[in-house]
């Protein structure tokens, strides 16, 4: 091995050298250790000239490994920022930093709870989402969302001010269950929407559950199944007498209100009886469509700028008017078959409506099919839901022992509970209410309040006797 003798390492040591190293002396270290590297590059363009470019670099720890994240700007300081940032977008992935910690996109900072909301009202809008339900959720969004949290970045929406919002200030104000379940379907589908749109990382309803939907008591359900047993014979004698026979046969068969008041003469199907026998055709229901306001919405409040209802917009876009939509679901639209007793009252009903139709009082509607609906006011013009109800309970106003709070609907209830105390399978009511069949079940179990004990009453005495029979 050479070994150097004393003249040799005289020099090296006069010149600075190390034995071993770079020529010349270290340049002073310009960062601490794990800060990571910063170097310039010089680069030719195609026209000559060159340009400088800075790379930052630096090597970083992910669970059991490492990995090196560099990062190319025009300037020293923009190289570190975007390394830093990826960085920090690794350790998110990597679930070693939370999701807040990552600087918001400035596309969407400044997008509100309000641009969330109008957005996700708007694309239901085209989705051909029923006009009930736009204005429903509508008045939902201006009336409680907006003035709570219109103005707010929705990316800076926690938990804890949701839940307080849902839980403590609602019920306050008077909102109950159904009315908040609404309030809170609407934000939380809105958020889904910007979700799906990568406009939000993190869902700040997560967990949090709306009210419990208002069930049906043990003694509701008993007023329900005591009406079924009566309200029918008399129902249909007070409306034989007031003229209403038809308009509520139809409605003891199950069918919603808006169905019914959509009839049209074409719904009477009586081709072919002997083979298909007389039937109702459900393809339609009676909808109100309302207009649009036209001036700016305020997001702070949920206001109009003309402080004005929509039908007194001085700029409401389009008018308010009766439509004929398709069925509520695919599933709704069914055919329902009935004796020919029923239908020679229906056909009565028909010819007498079109009597009138030629009266110089009569004036429907324009829109397709409004000039021939089965059931509509003397001057012609359809029926107003309140107007509906108002009928139902003036007739049933002397029958004692009813439902607390009847309503229209109702009558749908007790229609499902008679079907299955007669004998209706699964099959049956979904073909005779018009429900999905793979929501069948729950449907069955919302509106059935038949008396479950006297079905399985031929078990239940069979099994007793074998306990009481003496030996």
């Amino acid at each position: 091995m050479y070994e150097f003798d004393q003249d040799e390492m005289d020099r090296l040591n006069r010149s600075g050298m190390k034995k071993h190293g770079p020529k010349g002396e270290r340049r002073p270290k310009k960062r601490a250790d794990g800060e990571g590297t910063v170097f310039a590059v010089q680069r030719t363009r195609k026209d000559g000239s060159t340009a400088t470019y800075y790379w930052a670099a630096k090597t970083i720890e992910l669970g059991p490994n490492t990995q090196k994240v560099t990062a190319q700007a025009r300037s020293e300081r923009e190289a570190i920022e975007r390394r830093d940032l990826k960085i920090l977008k690794l350790r998110v992935a990597y679930g070693l930093e939370p999701a807040e910690s990552l600087p918001p996109d400035p596309r969407i900072a400044l997008l509100t709870v309000a641009d969330c909301l109008l957005d996700w009202l708007a694309e239901r809008k085209t989705q051909g989402l029923a006009p009930n339900s736009i204005h429903m959720y509508d008045a939902r969004i201006r009336n409680h969302l907006l003035p709570a949290f219109g103005t707010t970045p929705v990316r800076l929406l926690t938990y804890d001010q949701l839940r307080l919002f849902f839980n403590t200030t609602l019920p306050a104000k008077g909102l109950g269950p159904d009315s908040i379940r609404q309030v809170f379907v609407c934000l939380r589908s809105a958020i889904d929407y910007y979700l799906r749109d990568s406009k939000l990382t993190t869902h700040p309803m997560l967990g949090l559950k709306p009210p419990a939907k208002k069930g049906k008591t043990v003694e509701s359900t008993k007023a329900i199944r005591r009406a079924s047993k009566f309200l029918g014979k008399y129902l249909m004698d007070e409306a034989r007498r007031a003229d209403q026979e038809a308009r509520w046969f139809c409605g003891l068969l199950g069918m919603r209100q808006g169905e019914v008041l959509g009839l049209t003469d074409d719904s009477l199907d009586g081709a072919r009886p002997k083979d298909r026998g007389r039937r109702i055709l459900v393809k339609q229901q009676l909808q109100r469509v309302s207009a649009e306001h036209g001036c700016n919405l305020d997001h702070t409040t949920g206001r109009w700028s003309c402080g004005r209802q929509t039908s007194n917009c001085p700029k409401r876009i389009g008018e308010t008017r009766w439509v004929l939509q398709r069925t509520k679901t695919e599933s709704s639209y069914r055919e329902i078959v009935v004796p020919e007793a029923a239908w020679k009252m229906l056909i009565e009903h028909r010819n007498k409506q079109r009597a009138r139709r030629k009266l110089r009082t009569f004036h429907p509607e324009s829109g397709d099919g409004l000039d021939e609906l089965l059931f509509t006011r003397d001057d012609g013009k359809p029926i107003y839901a309140q107007r509906d109800r108002s009928a139902l309970e003036e007739l049933v106003s002397s029958i004692k022992n009813l439902p607390k709070d009847m309503t229209v609907h109702t009558l749908r209830h007790i229609a499902t509970t008679v079907l299955i105390d007669g004998g209706a399978d699964r099959d049956d009511l979904i073909a005779m209410m018009g429900w999905s069949p793979k929501n069948a079940d729950a449907q069955i179990a919302t509106y059935s309040s038949a008396d479950v004990a006297l079905r399985a009453s031929k078990t239940s005495v069979q099994y007793a006797e074998q306990l009481f029979t003496k030996s």
